[in-house]
């Protein structure tokens, strides 16, 4: 996986775009779990192409693993969470995580989404705060 700053990353090749795939995560004990799709399904969201609401999707989960339980067992943002976005004018692909998570669960964000060829720019977003990072969380 290549990591870049948001002004350094390369733009994704004419054509490849309905290979990328879009959507939202959560690190479980250093489990994914999340909904993805390819570009062609994805929606737009202001000058973004996304999939999914967090809190849609947790309530609509009917757990299947154990971590998928173990999501379930707490308020939807009480896990990490983010969201993988393609920006379709600057060609590019960004992974939006919380600020706790370490290479190694963005490395699993980026398997999930099947990421292997481009290069993605990694951003904390605010937005993003799991129970453990915002001192504010009341669950």
């Amino acid at each position: 996986m290549k990591y870049c700053n948001p002004s350094e990353c390369q733009t994704i090749p004419e054509g490849t775009g309905p290979h990328i795939k879009v959507g939202i995560y959560w690190s479980v004990d250093d489990v994914i779990v999340g909904d993805a799709v390819y570009l062609h399904e994805a929606e737009e969201y202001g000058d973004a192409l996304q999939h999914g609401g967090h809190y849609d999707f947790w309530e609509k989960l009917k757990p299947f693993n154990d971590a998928e339980q173990k999501l379930k067992a707490h308020a939807y943002d009480y896990y990490p969470r983010g969201r993988m976005v393609y920006f379709p004018k600057r060609q590019t692909v960004r992974l939006y995580v919380d600020s706790c998570m370490d290479n190694d669960v963005i490395n699993e964000a980026l398997d999930f989404f099947e990421h292997e060829e481009y290069q993605i720019e990694i951003e904390n977003d605010a937005h993003y705060r799991c129970a453990g990072c915002n001192r504010h969380y009341l669950e």
